[in-house]
């Protein structure tokens, strides 16, 4: 055996072999797209076709997430794997790696999937030259700014799973985000596309805070939404950023209030969502066709 320190497989990298065998033992269906959702799974498992529950504590999956459950199904036809985000902030585990916020991300691209779907709640803000999103309205984000301080990316040199500086330039799939804002405007809900501040949390934020976010250019602001954008870009997978807003950025910070909204948000995001899988479906065929190219 080498004793050469680079040739140590990167604790990833073991977890994603591990996880992939386990799944392929029970037969999971392979995904198209990976549905990672911040704003909670509600009742979306029930409105997925052909859906199949499988606990990850009985599996080899990081700490962080063994309370959780992967769902497996269609969304029109799609593969997805469907999964709550608990908002990718390893510190929920004191012992866990950066990397164990997002590692559905890595799995699901190993698996087969080219698309990400996350779902988050966000904060409104004023930006200049533009009109401040009220609560309830829905965006999907062309672009984010990160101001978290985080990486999931963290000591991943030695991972084989992605370059560890990975272009980020593209990783929110244009012509996905085009085709769920109109297939959002037929459905009736108020949408609209926008850059989102990616913060660290859990706090809630101070008017300067505001102000600050909104000067970059920021048009909402969600906490821990870094770690799986990251994590996508790294692993290969384009994404899909889909962001509820539940409180405006004029308003007070109350945590009952957002809590309320987010639960009000979640059914019509999940009515935009099920409406998608066409999308999901051409976006992941024509990537998957143009690394085969």
């Amino acid at each position: 055996m080498s004793s050469n320190p680079t040739s140590t497989v990167h604790a990833l990298d073991v977890g994603v072999a591990r996880a992939l065998y386990e799944l392929s033992r029970l037969r999971v269906p392979p995904p198209r797209a990976l549905l990672m959702l911040g704003t909670g799974i509600s009742t979306l498992p029930e409105r997925i076709q052909n859906a199949q529950a499988f606990a990850l504590g009985d599996l080899a999956f990081p700490g962080l997430w063994r309370t959780s459950t992967l769902w497996s199904g269609a969304l029109d036809g799609c593969p997805v794997w469907v999964l709550e985000d608990p908002l990718g902030d390893p510190r929920n585990d004191e012992a866990a790696a950066p990397w164990e916020g997002a590692f559905p991300c890595w799995l699901a691209a190993r698996a087969g999937a080219r698309v990400l779907l996350h779902t988050s709640a966000g904060l409104g803000l004023a930006r200049e030259g533009a009109a401040e999103p009220p609560p309830g309205t829905l965006v999907a984000l062309r672009d984010h700014v990160n101001l978290s301080g985080a990486t999931p990316l963290v000591a991943l040199a030695g991972s084989q799973l992605g370059p560890l500086f990975p272009d980020v330039t593209r990783l929110h799939h244009d012509g996905l985000r085009r085709s769920a804002l109109a297939r959002a405007e037929r459905l009736g809900l108020d949408v609209r596309e926008a850059v989102g501040a990616c913060t660290l949390g859990p706090s809630l934020d101070t008017p300067a805070e505001r102000r600050a976010w909104a000067l970059l250019g920021a048009d909402v602001a969600v906490q821990g939404l870094a770690t799986p954008l990251l994590a996508a870009a790294h692993s290969g997978l384009a994404t899909l950023a889909l962001v509820a807003v539940t409180q405006g950025g004029s308003e007070p910070a109350e945590l009952g209030a957002i809590l309320t909204a987010t639960q009000t948000a979640t059914a019509a995001l999940e009515d935009w969502i099920l409406a998608l899988g066409a999308d999901l479906t051409g976006a992941a065929r024509a990537l998957a066709a143009t690394e085969d190219a």
